[in-house]
């Protein structure tokens, strides 16, 4: 029989992940995400949490009350969060009228905090779907506040809109030049905006435009699709591990104090974590359906191919043939193919620029919360950009070394691997921190879901054929 103990959930790591999942919502809450000592120190321990959840060893004592701490872990957490929630403004740009219109988000949220904390109790009176009225609480406000700010200032919000206007229009978003919003500001590199234009065009690959296109069409705002995401995402964890600590983390990211921060600003992280839980998801339930996800959550965001790596956790235990492994890769690559190449085609070269290119283009961010920027902060010298990606191969060795084998494993690695590519980055703010966060909380609940089916199919009985029986012999007809 397989060694059942060897697919036990580590709790530590489940820890350690629920820590990070509240520490770094604490960094980004401190400044929207911009440089602050405070900040920095709960960046540094989130990656200590998760960095040494996962060296812990499965000892008695923390896999017996394994679940109690991480529970309490969540419960004190969310109380914080529910708290600062409670007394942070919710976004940049809200259009208050007068204290009347904050009412509805008041109560809104006073409604989630008790629904949240009946939930994490081991008695569910509010019966077995009480967990859908929490995110029908977050839609709600979701939609308060995409009413409540729907015109924010932020050029993110311009790329998206004016980028699916012209893509409609029959015009090819790469092509198009946006108007400089900010005027003369440190945000773009040298001889990027030019007499108020910018010299670029739609700077992201075109599945997060696709993926938030018909709500755009639909509703008018293309946020919805990003409060759509959010929300799916927090059903698709809780799916994976309908348990305490499954839905109680899953709220935990979506009532993360500046989870409505990112919906306003329109940021495009909620559908990158989105397909992240989709792809883990069909890794566990559907496994021959994973490469046409896993290609689409792919070819969402440039940063992405730094998880390509990771992909070997995502393969069943023992490994496949490398036939099998290529044609997995095969169809990765096909399915990232059909939603990049028609629009990538259509005038590769402002394609390559505005995707790829760019990128080098940016300038060092000296509020980017970044280590680099805090060095630079503290000592006037600029540490070399390469570092990032040294970071992010450490964390791509680190996990391919210590997390399981799992869907569970590679959710958890890309939370790690892209958390210090952004720590040691030139560029670094609330919208990356945002990703590393569902990432977290999707991998806890992965790995629940990982480790418990593993264990499902270790103990199925095994039957065996039965023993062959003698034919009985037939008497002869009687005349």
């Amino acid at each position: 029989m397989p060694d059942i103990s060897r697919r036990e959930t580590s709790w530590g790591l489940v820890a350690g992940l629920t820590c990070a999942v509240f520490a770094i919502g604490q960094a980004v809450q401190i400044s929207n995400g911009n440089l602050h000592p405070a900040a920095m120190r709960w960046l540094t321990f989130a990656l200590l949490a998760v960095i040494v959840g996962a060296l812990l060893p499965r000892f008695g004592w923390l896999q017996a009350h394994g679940e109690k701490l991480v529970v309490a872990l969540i419960g004190l957490g969310a109380m914080q969060q529910f708290v600062q929630l409670l007394t942070t403004n919710p976004g940049m740009y809200l259009q208050i009228r007068g204290a009347e219109t904050m009412v509805p988000f008041f109560s809104g949220l006073a409604i989630a905090a008790l629904l949240f904390g009946a939930g994490l109790a081991k008695e569910q009176w509010l019966g077995r779907f009480w967990y859908l009225l929490p995110i029908a609480c977050f839609l709600y406000l979701g939609v308060w506040l995409i009413k409540t700010s729907p015109d924010p200032f932020i050029d993110v919000y311009f790329f998206q809109r004016d980028g699916i206007k012209a893509l409609l229009a029959g015009t090819n978003p790469y092509a198009l030049r946006y108007n400089d919003i900010y005027g003369n500001s440190p945000f773009y590199g040298e001889g990027l905006s030019v007499n108020g234009q910018l010299q670029f065009g739609f700077p992201y690959p075109p599945m997060s435009m696709l993926a938030v296109l018909p709500f755009q069409v639909a509703f008018g705002d293309y946020r919805y699709a990003q409060l759509a995401a959010m929300c799916l995402t927090a059903l698709i964890a809780m799916n994976l591990a309908p348990t305490r600590v499954g839905r109680g983390i899953a709220l935990m990211y979506l009532f993360t104090p500046r989870t409505l921060f990112v919906l306003e600003q329109g940021w495009t992280e909620p559908v990158l974590v989105c397909g992240l839980a989709i792809t883990v998801w069909f890794a566990i339930r559907f496994p021959r359906v994973l490469p046409w996800v896993l290609g689409l959550f792919l070819a969402t965001k440039q940063y992405t191919v730094l998880l390509v790596p990771l992909v070997w956790l995502l393969l069943p235990v023992p490994r496949p043939s490398w036939r099998e492994i290529a044609k997995l890769g095969a169809f990765t690559i096909l399915a990232g193919a059909l939603v990049s190449l028609p629009l990538a085609l259509w005038n590769w070269h402002e394609f390559w620029f505005d995707v790829v290119a760019l990128q080098v283009y940016q300038p060092f961010r000296t509020e980017a919360l970044s280590y680099l920027a805090w060095w630079a902060s503290a000592y006037g010298t600029r540490p070399p950009t390469s570092l990032a990606f040294i970071a992010a191969l450490l964390g791509i060795a680190f996990s391919l070394w210590r997390l399981p084998k799992n869907a569970g494993g590679f959710a958890a690695g890309s939370a790690l691997t892209m958390c210090l590519f952004f720590a040691f980055n030139k560029q670094a703010f609330c919208n990356y921190y945002s990703f590393v966060i569902g990432a977290a909380a999707v991998a806890v609940c992965a790995l629940l879901g990982s480790e418990t089916k593993a264990a499902e199919v270790a103990v199925a009985p095994v039957v065996k054929d039965p023993a062959p029986v003698a034919p009985v012999p037939v008497p002869p007809a009687v005349a």
